[in-house]
């Protein structure tokens, strides 16, 4: 068996230790349960999510830079904006 620590400031530990003991059990106990019922979320679509949307925020401020340089919006800009559009469509 091996034994795994953390610190906690002493409201946390003080908040273990009562819920643990209203339930009848040992501060080390209630952890155990709580890792063996816990579930783990899969955060990897958000992460992707979250890349997506930073690679597309970039892409719309070198938009808004060539815009701003000249003063007006081409075909050029206008299709990356189309482009842009349907990939945040795909994405939610």
């Amino acid at each position: 068996m091996r034994t795994i620590s953390a610190k906690v400031d002493d409201e946390l530990y003080e908040t273990a230790k009562r819920v643990a003991e209203a339930n009848g059990l040992t501060v080390s106990k209630m952890l155990k349960q709580a890792f063996t019922s816990a579930t783990i979320k899969d955060t990897s679509y958000e992460q992707k999510l979250l890349h997506e949307l930073h690679r597309i925020g970039n892409n719309l401020n070198q938009i808004a830079r060539y815009a701003n340089t000249r003063k007006a919006l081409d075909r050029q800009v206008l299709a990356s904006l189309a482009r842009i559009e349907s990939e945040l469509k795909e994405l939610l």
